[in-house]
């Protein structure tokens, strides 16, 4: 670590690691590492040899840190040292080796690199870079990283964990957790979904850490998925506090004023949202085999049988079949772009936090699909409340608001008549378990599903034939 003011033995202490050289571990991979305070050497002849193991190791023992700032405040820091030391230190000659000492604690990890090299003059090097030296404007990256030289990172010790009952939005845990700067212990709220299958809580954390990570949007946050739990695999903890889901919240706003002037504001915001995650280098692992969702031709069939169950009127059929050509017929005439989707997107997968934000949440079926299947599913909420609150008109104002901020960043915009279609497609599929949404009946979904369908312009629709 490079600090002029500090010493190895000051380091140590911070950890509560004793200054000796004692009898280190040989092989980074001991299991020791990932459970009791451990002291290890380990000599490599470059960054491709040493990191890997490194990474491993750390990753491990540092779990209960989120991984994006394990990855910014150490592991990427540790990589740019191992590389600089081989490359710099060493000059790229064989015969020389980088030498690696790591020593963690429950309190911390000290890191030390070493090269075979000539060295550098430390003070000359440190004025330069506390004077902002041309130097240092595009290089230096090593420096910038271990000037200050204090442990990146200390693991939280709970003191006390509390749940309370399930909700719509999961179950809540009240941690307290200590504090090793010598500040008060301070509480947190956890929230935990409770997933059917272990399939589907690891889908949900891993494609929930990645968007959290890939900070794509600031008007609408991702929650910061903590755990999975070894004992209870189904379980995914986040760190957020949900107070109501989208449809209570604008319940709630829509009583005091009775306009739609908050779900205006919103849709802006959900649409910017979606467009950002559209549009991210998000890359969604390959889903397990119960929660892969059919292909857009497939489900369109099954929307259609879920319609010719119903006691619709069968212009309603005929409007579908009509809008679903329509569709094929523009993705005949242009390259199909598939992109990172949500999955399942509806008011109940937007959440409003204890600290006035709005939030996306459960993502297990998130993949490369459609982006209409997003769309449509927030339009399909979009309309049945309009409907629920006695006001046709504002569904298709709030829908037009909606599609117009998502097109402004969207990489690949959608027409209004692909979002018609793709919104009736999600009522048709959302008819099969009518009345498990929150305030959604299946009257609500039949009369969305005229209203998107049966609009004015639709008259041809007629000519097509069952």
């Amino acid at each position: 670590m490079i600090d002029l003011s500090r010493t190895r033995r000051g380091l140590l202490r911070e950890i509560e690691a004793p200054d000796l050289a004692g009898d280190p571990l040989r092989d980074v991979t001991d299991t020791r590492i990932a459970t009791t305070d451990a002291h290890v050497s380990i000599c490599g002849h470059g960054r491709e040899g040493l990191f890997p193991a490194l990474k491993l190791a750390l990753s491990e023992r540092l779990a209960a840190v989120p991984r994006a700032q394990l990855a910014r405040d150490l592991l990427m820091p540790l990589r740019n040292a191992l590389g600089n030391a081989s490359k710099h230190g060493n000059r790229g000659e064989p015969a020389k080796q980088v030498s690696v000492e790591l020593v963690v604690t429950g309190k911390g990890v000290f890191i030390a690199v070493a090269d075979e090299g000539a060295g550098f003059d430390v003070a000359r090097t440190l004025r330069r870079f506390l004077e902002q030296e041309s130097y240092f404007e595009n290089r230096g990256t090593g420096f910038r990283n271990f000037h200050g030289g204090s442990p990146a990172l200390e693991l939280p010790e709970i003191e006390s964990c509390r749940a309370y009952a399930s909700d719509d939005c999961g179950i809540r845990y009240v941690v307290r957790v200590s504090r090793h700067d010598g500040q008060p212990a301070e509480t947190r709220i956890l929230t935990g979904r409770l997933h059917s299958t272990v399939a589907a809580a690891k889908a949900d954390f891993e494609a929930a850490t990645r968007l959290y990570d890939a900070r794509m949007a600031k008007d609408v946050l991702i929650p910061r998925a903590v755990a999975r739990l070894a004992r209870e695999p189904q379980l995914v903890l986040y760190d957020f506090d949900p107070w109501m889901n989208f449809w209570e919240y604008q319940s709630y706003r829509h009583s005091y004023g009775g306009s739609f002037r908050g779900l205006r504001h919103s849709a802006k915001s959900i649409g910017r949202a979606l467009a950002g995650l559209h549009r991210s280098e998000f890359v969604p692992r390959p889903a397990e085999p119960e929660l892969v969702e059919p292909r857009l031709g497939e489900m369109t069939l099954r929307a259609e049988r879920n319609l010719q169950s119903l006691p619709c009127e069968p212009t309603l059929l005929n409007h579908f079949r009509f809008s679903a050509q329509q569709v094929r017929r523009r993705e005949l005439e242009r390259q199909r772009t598939l992109t990172p989707i949500h999955g399942a997107f509806g008011w109940d997968c937007i959440q409003y936090g204890s600290d006035d934000r709005l939030y996306l949440y459960r993502f297990e079926r998130c993949r490369r699909s459609d982006t209409g299947l997003d769309l449509g599913g927030f339009a399909a909420d979009v309309l049945c409340f309009a409907l629920a609150n006695h006001d046709e008109a504002a569904g298709p104002q709030c829908c037009d608001i909606f599609l117009r901020s998502y097109n402004s960043r969207a990489e690949h915009p959608i027409s209004e008549d692909d979002l018609r279609f793709y919104s009736a497609l999600v009522l048709a599929e959302r008819l099969r378990d009518a009345g498990c949404r929150a305030g959604v009946g299946a009257r609500q979904l039949l009369g969305a599903l005229d209203a998107v369908l049966c609009c004015e312009g639709r008259g041809v629709a007629s000519e097509v034939r069952p």
